[in-house]
């Protein structure tokens, strides 16, 4: 009887040790997700245009949001800050949005119509380096995105 006693003790601790070795040896070796991983056709980048290289201002992968009641939301992300944004949008005019923040992704139209399609416009601009009120800022080629509004 004593061996058996033994052996039982012996077999709890093995199968402790074991469930406790593979369970810190998976959480050692989980795969972790890099930039490498994030290309075009995967799913684990949230279907992002692959802009791996990064060395531009330049806005890209614009999306829109039409879920609220007459409010186009339009979202885009850059690689390199901007000092600021500017956005246009239009039907048959054209309007333009100043947002001088620098870390903005997003900006949201107001008012939108009902089955109307909309043409906007981002870029990122960095501000001139003297105080001369005659010098342009120095900004993106724009980004273009059309929507059309549903019927709410």
């Amino acid at each position: 009887m004593h061996k058996i006693r033994l052996s039982s003790i012996f077999f709890r601790y093995s199968l402790t040790s074991a469930i406790l070795l593979t369970t810190l040896s998976a959480e050692l070796i989980r795969p972790v997700k890099t930039l490498a991983e994030c290309t075009p056709g995967t799913s684990n980048c949230e279907n992002k245009t692959d802009n791996s290289s990064c060395d531009s201002r330049n806005p890209y992968n614009l999306v829109t949001d039409t879920t609220r009641v007459r409010r186009i939301k339009i979202a885009w992300d850059v690689c390199q800050k901007n000092d600021f944004y500017q956005v246009t949008w239009g039907d048959d005019k054209d309007d333009m949005t100043q947002i001088d923040d620098p870390t903005a992704r997003s900006w949201t139209y107001v008012g939108a119509r009902d089955l109307v399609k909309y043409t906007f416009k981002v870029r990122g601009c960095n501000a001139p380096m003297t105080k001369d009120a005659a010098q342009e800022p120095d900004c993106t080629p724009w980004a273009e995105l059309l929507v059309t509004t549903p019927d709410w």
